[in-house]
């Protein structure tokens, strides 16, 4: 059963980001998380507009960085993080930067220095749906940094999976039976993130369970295509609804307290401090 996950991070596309001081996020947040020596310079760009995004700058600032800034090639109502993270980052003194994406990193004794950008507008939708950026001709800037990292989403790690033949989807993705969780090779399952890209919690472990029982039905030499008893959704009439309202009294939700952002921003401790009784 492979569960590999999707640790790898999404390339620039963009000249000089091999340069040392330009990083990749999710190997930045894993690299914090697990205790290990991290430095970021004075003058830190986060480019991405997601929460892996967001975390990288707050997580910037609270190493030391003097400027942090998110570099979003979109606009505010695009951005894939979550409104409440958005508020957090831009709380803590973060500026966000829309509609601008990098073009160009610059060394100075070979270290990055600087970082050229260019000013974008949106055009007409994409594949995702979403307003397509297009470049604004002559609108570039050059502007000093030193770190720079990477968040533009996370992505699998297949590269191992080739040399024994299981088959991957254009995005490199492990393909599978969604119903059986059975790639092309028999007795070869996979699932979680590796199979639908970054996704949540429960989705991974919807996807074990099935695995789990498709592996335990292989191993008996059972058919493994067997139609899961899904369990349907309760359905209430606008009676019940009503009677229900009536009966469990509504009130205004109660807004979490958060620590000072002079205090939240010198450690990792805990930002909401929770409710009182």
């Amino acid at each position: 059963f492979i569960a590999a996950g999707a640790h790898g991070g999404m390339r620039l596309r963009v000249e000089g980001e091999e340069l040392p001081g330009v990083i990749e996020g999710i190997r930045f947040l894993r690299a914090v998380n697990l205790g290990e020596k991290v430095e970021v310079g004075k003058k830190t760009a986060v480019i991405g507009g997601g929460n892996t995004a967001v975390d990288c700058a707050r997580t910037a600032k609270r190493l030391g960085a003097e400027e942090v800034k998110i570099v979003y090639r979109r606009s505010r109502s695009e951005m894939p993080a979550s409104a409440e993270e958005t508020a957090a980052v831009e709380e803590e003194g973060i500026p966000i930067e829309f509609l601008t994406t990098p073009t160009h990193f610059f060394p100075e004794n070979g270290k990055l220095a600087k970082m050229e950008c260019v000013k974008m507008k949106l055009g007409e939708p994409d594949a995702s749906g979403r307003p397509r950026p297009i470049p604004i001709e002559g609108s570039e800037f050059t502007t000093s940094v030193d770190t720079v990292i990477a968040a533009l989403g996370q992505a699998p790690e297949t590269e191992f999976v080739k040399e024994f033949g299981v088959s991957l989807s254009k995005r490199g993705m492990i393909e599978i039976d969604p119903e059986t969780g059975a790639t092309n090779i028999e007795g070869v399952f996979a699932g979680g993130d590796v199979v639908t890209g970054p996704a949540f919690v429960i989705d991974a472990i919807a996807a074990g369970k099935r695995a789990a029982r498709s592996i335990a039905r292989h191993l008996k030499g059972e058919p493994i295509e067997v139609k899961e008893e899904g369990k349907e959704p309760e359905k209430l009439s606008e009676e019940e609804v009503e009677d229900r309202k009536k009966r469990f009294p509504s009130q205004k939700r109660v807004k979490l307290r958060d620590k000072p952002i002079g205090e939240r921003i010198k450690d990792f401790r805990e930002v909401s401090l929770g409710y009182t009784v």
